[in-house]
């Protein structure tokens, strides 16, 4: 009997605890999404604040013979395109291994890019 009164008191208990209970559901996450979130905005923040100066424009002639070089001898390349961004700055460079290429594309980290696009290209040893 002692114990089926203690599991009704507990059970009583109980049903006042949750009939008063609120749960702050997400608030109580919030903590923890706040700084992971105005972290990525630092950090997307700092990379925005990033710019790229435009490199010497090489030839098509030049911007050739150095993708095919980087190619035959397996060298990493940065590429600089002519696209500017909302704000009129270079995009980041792409870098990579070339992966292929035709006669006026390239594929860059799996990326396709038009040779008459490029406007400098670096090659990483």
């Amino acid at each position: 009997m002692a114990v089926m009164l203690m599991s009704k008191d507990f059970d009583e208990r109980v049903e006042r605890f949750f009939k008063n209970y609120q749960d702050r559901g997400m608030k109580k996450w919030a903590g923890y999404y706040l700084s992971d979130h105005t972290a990525k905005i630092n950090q997307d923040n700092a990379q925005k604040s990033i710019i790229y100066h435009k490199r010497p424009t090489l030839t098509q002639k030049r911007i050739s013979e150095l993708l095919i070089k980087a190619y035959g001898d397996h060298y990493q390349v940065s590429v600089q395109l002519k696209q500017l961004d909302s704000q009129e700055n270079y995009l980041p460079d792409i870098c990579g291994f070339v992966e292929g290429y035709s006669e006026d594309q390239i594929i860059i980290d799996h990326q396709l890019i038009k040779l008459s696009e490029i406007n400098n290209i670096l090659l990483k040893k």
